[in-house]
């Protein structure tokens, strides 16, 4: 079967070329996108994520988090600032602030006076600082790439819940028209 004259003369771009040009111009071809997604992502992916980004930190050694159920966590850091390790107690608020770049924030349980030390000599690393007894992880400075930004930039909310072992993104992405 011959395919139609049309077909014939048009060239068949590349998967990754389609792509390329959706991101590079904010999805703008897909007005009126809208998208719900429920994503779980399980502990040791949490952790990759979290070993990647501190990658050449030289104020935290190591860094584990334990996920728990109704948005409580624990992490245990190494930092060469410290004798021993710390075991922090946070509690992660439902909803991401989209309040200029995202950010991610959390109620310190425990040991709030040592973050505020860990604050005050510059001991975290670019993007995470602490507020009273919140941290707060701004998400941009963890953002490799200008595409991750602009895929970003389509994210309207993002609801985080726990269960025992994986955390849940409910996020809700809009192109607009």
């Amino acid at each position: 079967m011959k395919l139609p004259h049309l077909m014939e003369s048009t060239r068949i771009q590349p998967m990754d070329e389609i792509f390329g040009r959706l991101i590079g111009n904010g999805f703008s071809e897909l007005a009126g996108l809208t998208v719900d997604a429920s994503i779980p992502v399980p502990e040791y992916i949490v952790n990759e994520m979290i070993e990647s980004a501190l990658r050449g930190n030289k104020n935290i050694t190591a860094c584990r988090m334990s996920i728990g159920r109704n948005n409580l966590v624990t992490v245990q850091l190494k930092t060469p600032l410290w004798f021993a390790p710390i075991h922090l107690k946070l509690e992660l608020e439902r909803s991401v602030d989209f309040t200029g770049t995202p950010k991610v924030k959390a109620r310190l349980e425990n040991l709030v006076l040592l973050g505020k030390l860990g604050s005050f000599f510059k001991a975290l690393p670019k993007g995470i600082s602490l507020m009273g007894d919140r941290i707060v992880v701004d998400l941009d400075p963890f953002l490799p790439t200008q595409e991750y930004k602009k895929l970003l930039v389509l994210v309207k909310s993002v609801e985080v819940r726990t269960e025992a072992g994986r955390m849940i993104f409910n996020v809700k992405i809009k192109v607009e028209e």
